[in-house]
């Protein structure tokens, strides 16, 4: 394929934002070769050699734009290649003012960078802090809400335990009744049984000296359930006191 020379003319924010440092390594990835250098009136110009697809894939990745660099037009006119390039340069004309500039201008996107810094540094300790005040207030509600729910909890245990004590209580209460009834019915059983030996429905002999009733004497006790034990029928006859 034939060769070219590409003429090619970049304006814009193209100088002191290392622009020709950014073409020289795109015409090395592609192979191209040639120079760039900077002009007086603030453009940047490029003379490229190679194959005319190669030149047209190193013009399309000429239209930089970032933080530093701005490019806002480009021109480009095609002649014969010379073959008088052998690798792709960087022309510096001027060396020491250039340097002197370079210096310059690297103070000022150095102070500029600076104060994005601390900016950005101020906003993040601001977000941090904001955050931590967040998740401080977060907490103290957290544990606010957890005494509030055990406080509620104790009440809750005082008032059931209060209501167990007095179903303890009317428990009790209700056994003695109970029992109460059970002793008033045994007494009445034994009396029963009593008037039954009177009447010459059992021995006598099982009931001497025990007239007065159950009444908790353990001797008579003995008796009475001897007595029950030994006469046929006593059960049905306690059931039917009852």
């Amino acid at each position: 394929m034939m060769m070219k020379r590409a003429i090619i003319i970049v304006k814009g924010k193209v100088q002191k934002v290392r622009y020709r440092s950014k073409v020289k390594e795109i015409a090395d990835e592609l192979g191209v070769v040639g120079e760039v250098e900077n002009l007086e009136d603030g453009s940047v110009r490029i003379f490229a050699e190679g194959e005319e697809e190669v030149l047209d894939a190193f013009i399309g990745k000429l239209r930089i734009k970032n933080r530093l660099i701005d490019v806002k037009d480009i021109s480009v006119s095609f002649e014969d290649a010379t073959g008088e390039f052998s690798a792709f340069k960087k022309l510096i004309s001027g060396t020491m003012y250039e340097v002197a500039e370079r210096l310059d201008e690297a103070a000022n996107i150095l102070e500029r960078l600076t104060g994005v810094v601390i900016t950005g540094n101020e906003k993040i300790i601001g977000t941090i802090e904001t955050g931590n005040e967040k998740i401080i207030g977060t907490i103290e509600r957290g544990n606010e809400i957890l005494g509030e729910k055990i406080d509620a909890g104790r009440e809750e245990n005082r008032e059931g335990f209060a209501m167990l004590g007095e179903k303890i209580d009317a428990g009790g209460v209700e056994n003695k009744q109970g029992f109460k009834m059970l002793g008033e019915k045994i007494d009445g059983i034994k009396r029963g049984y009593i008037r039954n030996v009177r009447k010459g429905r059992y021995n006598n002999r099982d009931i001497e000296g025990c007239e007065g009733g159950y009444g908790g004497n353990n001797e008579c006790t003995g008796i009475f359930e001897g007595a029950i034990s030994r006469n046929i029928g006593v059960k049905g006859e306690i059931r039917s006191a009852e």
